[in-house]
């Protein structure tokens, strides 16, 4: 028997387990210290709804939640634990995680754009997250946020980050073939592998102490002025 969900309703410290909820319309509807280990949102509806505090894997990260192709626009996840969770192929305009466990996440090949006339808009905000080992790869993320994040090991390939924010970020080890770093802001980040011979790194945003790292990437020695 389904759960009885309902659009627009508030809910708070419900457990649910393998629960499907595909395709369902759960659009506006608020979740507070709820546990959705191992359920099924794959293609639902979850326009503007709000997570705070869920859980969406066992404490073994062996159950994740599945949101692929889930319709993502507008809604938020707070303080959630959201390890190894799939939002392959989502629609996120206007989606937020703060505050997240997201080590593993697979937010790959998604849509976070709201086309207006001939242009796209982007608008995605992750703040103080562990992203470590996730997977942002083949996703146009112009002007987006991405801030104060642990970054370790995750896959950026072929992503677009043209103007976005990524400050105060660390991005070691992160694979980045076909990556785009055009008018970044990169303040307060720290990277180990990211190369400007590889990388269009003009107009990018950088506090003068990141660029040692970079001079030592093309070769060049960086000695203290005398």
């Amino acid at each position: 028997m389904a759960a009885d969900v309902k659009q627009g309703h508030h809910y708070r410290d419900q457990d649910w387990r393998a629960e499907d909820f595909a395709r369902r319309d759960l659009t506006d509807c608020v979740f507070e210290g709820c546990g959705f280990v191992a359920c099924n949102f794959r293609a639902a509806t979850l326009r503007g709804c709000r997570f705070q505090h869920c859980r969406f894997n066992n404490d073994n990260s062996t159950e994740p939640a599945d949101f692929s192709q889930a319709q993502l626009q507008d809604a938020s996840f707070s303080h959630c634990n959201l390890t190894v969770v799939e939002f392959t192929r989502i629609k996120g305009y206007g989606l937020t995680f703060e505050h997240c466990q997201m080590q593993g996440a697979d937010l790959s090949k998604s849509d976070f754009r709201l086309p207006v006339g001939n242009s796209d808009l982007v608008e995605l905000t992750v703040n103080h997250c562990n992203l470590s080992y996730a997977n942002l790869a083949n996703n146009y993320l112009v002007n987006a946020t991405v801030s104060h994040c642990r970054m370790l090991e995750a896959c950026l390939d072929y992503c677009d980050f043209s103007g976005a924010s990524l400050d105060h970020n660390e991005l070691h080890n992160c694979t980045a073939a076909g990556l785009t770093l055009r008018g970044a802001d990169l303040r307060g980040s720290s990277f180990n592998n990211i190369n400007p011979a590889d990388i269009d790194l003009k107009d990018v945003k950088l506090y003068f102490s990141q660029l040692t790292y970079l001079a030592e990437a093309i070769g060049a020695a960086v000695e203290p002025d005398p």
